[in-house]
C-alpha cells in the first residue's frame, strides 16, 4: 500500500510539472491622452518587448506567461526610457512595482505620441558588401536577423543599393543603423552615429561608407574556444555579438575531463564575447588587477583563432552571490585532512556541499579547520567564497 501511495504522489507531481504555467495579467489605468503603454521589468529583462493592449482611452492590459508576482516593473508611455511613469507632481517614480490586480499611473515624465506606419529605407553601401541588415528602434535594437535582412536592388560604380520596409510606431523619430553581416561585429563605423528617419514621407535614402568588418559566407568557419577556469567552477557560459548580446541565448560550455570548458561557435568570421559562470549579467569573468570589475570583451577571428585557449582568472561573483576568493591574497591548502587558510583578515566559515555550517571563527591570521572527511567543501573567507578539496 505504501508503494502505491508513493507512486500516486510521484505521478501527481509529474502531472503538476507538465501543466502549462498560467499567465499573469497586468491591468493599468493611465492618464487621458496616452496612446501606448509598455510594461518593463524583471519578467522581460527590462526591455521594451511587451507593448500592452489598449482596452479604452485610459486602460491597457497584457498577459505575461513567464511573469511572477514578485517580479519588479514599471510602465512607460513609449518605447524609450524618457517616457517612464511619474508621480502626481511629474517626478520620476523611484520605487518599482510588484504585481497587483490593478495599477494606476498618475503621470508620465514625457507623453509618447504615436506615428505608426510602414517606411522604406534605401541605402548605398560599398561594393564589397555581400549582405546587409538593418537594425534599430523598430525592433528594440535586436541583433541582426533574417527578418531584417535587406533586399539587394542594384549595383553601379558607386556601390550597391539595398532596400527594406519596416514598421515603426514612432516613424519620424525612429533611429537605425546597418550591419554588413549577421552580428554586431559587422556594425557600421562610418557614420558612427545612428541615422534618424526624420520625415513624413514614406521613404528615405542614406549612405553608409564603412563597417567594423564585412561578412563573407565563403570565409566563415568554426571558432573553438577552450577555457581554463578557477578551481570549483561548475559551469561556464558564453555571451557575445553572435548571440545578440541577449542573455536568453547564452550558450553553455562542455566540461572536459581535464577540468577545462569548451565552446564551438560555427559559421563565423569574427566574434566579440565574454564568459560567465552563470547565465546572468552579474556573473562575468574578472581580471587579476581588479577582481571587482569585469573584463573588456574578448575577440576572436577565423581562421587565425580557430582554436583558441584562454584562462579565466576569476569570476565577479560565485553562484552564492559573493565574490570569488582572490588566491593572490590568501594561501589555501589541505593537509592531514584539515583545511588551512593563511592571510585571513576577519573571519572564516566552512560549509559542506549541502550548505551546512561546520565551523566558523573570527580571527586575523591563519585558520586551521578540524579533521574532515575526503571531499569538497565551501570556504567563506572575509566575505568571499571558494570551493576546496580535502583528500
Amino acid at each position: 500500500m505504501k508503494k502505491v501511495f508513493t507512486l500516486v504522489i510521484a505521478l501527481l507531481g509529474l502531472y503538476a510539472m507538465l501543466q502549462p504555467v498560467a499567465a499573469l495579467t497586468y491591468n493599468v489605468t493611465v492618464p487621458v491622452g496616452t496612446d501606448a503603454c509598455y510594461i518593463v521589468g524583471g519578467m522581460n529583462n527590462w526591455s521594451f518587448n511587451n507593448r500592452m493592449t489598449k482596452v479604452d482611452a485610459t486602460h491597457f492590459t497584457i498577459d505575461l506567461p513567464n511573469a511572477k508576482e514578485t517580479d519588479e516593473y514599471k510602465y512607460w508611455s513609449g518605447p524609450d526610457w524618457k517616457y517612464e511613469e511619474a508621480d502626481a507632481q511629474g517626478q520620476k517614480r523611484e520605487k518599482n512595482r510588484t504585481w497587483q490586480e490593478n495599477d494606476v499611473v498618475e503621470s508620465w515624465l514625457e507623453v509618447f505620441k504615436l506615428d505608426e506606419r510602414d517606411v522604406t529605407i534605401d541605402v548605398l553601401a560599398p561594393a564589397e558588401v555581400k549582405v546587409l541588415y538593418i537594425v534599430g528602434a523598430f525592433d528594440n535594437w535586436a541583433s541582426p536577423s533574417e527578418a531584417y535582412k535587406m533586399d539587394f536592388v542594384s549595383e553601379d560604380v558607386n556601390g550597391k543599393i539595398f532596400s527594406k520596409t519596416v514598421h515603426s510606431i514612432d516613424a519620424i523619430n525612429m533611429e537605425f543603423k546597418f550591419c554588413a553581416g549577421p552580428a554586431w561585429s559587422y556594425e557600421q563605423t562610418d557614420p558612427s552615429t545612428n541615422y534618424k528617419y526624420g520625415t513624413t514621407e514614406s521613404s528615405t535614402a542614406v549612405v553608409v561608407n564603412a563597417f567594423k568588418a564585412i561578412y563573407d559566407p565563403d570565409k566563415t568557419g568554426t571558432i573553438n574556444i577552450t577555457a581554463t577556469v578557477p578551481v570549483g567552477t561548475d559551469s561556464v557560459w558564453i555571451m557575445g555579438d553572435f548571440l545578440g548580446w541577449n542573455m536568453d541565448n547564452a550558450m553553455k560550455a562542455t566540461k572536459n575531463q581535464d577540468g577545462t570548458f569548451s565552446f564551438a561557435i560555427p559559421m563565423v568570421m569574427s566574434i566579440e564575447y565574454r564568459l560567465y559562470n552563470k547565465p546572468d549579467w552579474g556573473y562575468p569573468e574578472v581580471g587579476e588587477a581588479d577582481p571587482t570589475k569585469e573584463l573588456p570583451n574578448r575577440s576572436a577571428v577565423y581562421p587565425a583563432d580557430a582554436n583558441t585557449n584562454i584562462t579565466v582568472w576569476g569570476w565577479k561573483q560565485e553562484i552564492s552571490g559573493l565574490p570569488q576568493l582572490n588566491f593572490n591574497y590568501y594561501k589555501i591548502y589541505s593537509i592531514d585532512k584539515r583545511v588551512v587558510v593563511e592571510g585571513v583578515k576577519s573571519d572564516v566559515l566552512l560549509f559542506d556541499m549541502s550548505g551546512r555550517l561546520l565551523q566558523s571563527k573570527k580571527l586575523n591570521g591563519t585558520f586551521s579547520s578540524g579533521n574532515l572527511s575526503s571531499g569538497l567543501y565551501i570556504l567563506r573567507v572575509d566575505n568571499a567564497v571558494s570551493k576546496v578539496s580535502v583528500r
